[in-house]
C-alpha cells in the first residue's frame, strides 16, 4: 500500500466515525482487516482518531467506547505503551528503576519522592 492509499484509508476511517452511524465505521473497519495486519488496522484507527481529536474531543470519546473491537483496543495499546517506553529510555529515564511495565502492556511509574515532600 502506497502512501496515497493509505492517507485515503485514514479519511475513510476519520470521515467515518464522523458520521456517528455504528454501522459505517463498523463495515469500514471490516475492510481494513481484509487488507491489513491487525498492527496496520490499529495504526490508521489511531490516526484516524488523532485526526477526530482535533475536529471534536467528544466524537473521540465516544468512538473509543462504542466503535473499536476489544482486539484493536488493546493493539493501540500495545503500540502506545512500546513508544512511550521507548521515549522514556530516550528522555534518560532508567527500566526497571524510574519506571517498568505490566503483563498487559500497562505502563508502571515509580513514585517521585520529591512529590511527597512539601
Amino acid at each position: 500500500m502506497n502512501q496515497l492509499e493509505l492517507e485515503q484509508e485514514i479519511t475513510k476511517v476519520t470521515m467515518g466515525i464522523m458520521t456517528r452511524n455504528r454501522q459505517i465505521a463498523s463495515d469500514i473497519i471490516a475492510n481494513l482487516r481484509t487488507k491489513m495486519t491487525l498492527e496496520e488496522v490499529a495504526g490508521v484507527m489511531l490516526i484516524g482518531l488523532e485526526r477526530l481529536i482535533w475536529f471534536d474531543g467528544e466524537l473521540f470519546f465516544w468512538a473509543t467506547e462504542n466503535l473499536l473491537p476489544v482486539d484493536i483496543k488493546q493493539e493501540i495499546k500495545r503500540i502506545m505503551s512500546v513508544n512511550t517506553y521507548k521515549r522514556l529510555i530516550a528522555k534518560g529515564f532508567i527500566p526497571g528503576k524510574d519506571f517498568s511495565m505490566n503483563a498487559d502492556g500497562t505502563l508502571l511509574q515509580k513514585p517521585c519522592p520529591s512529590a511527597y515532600s512539601i
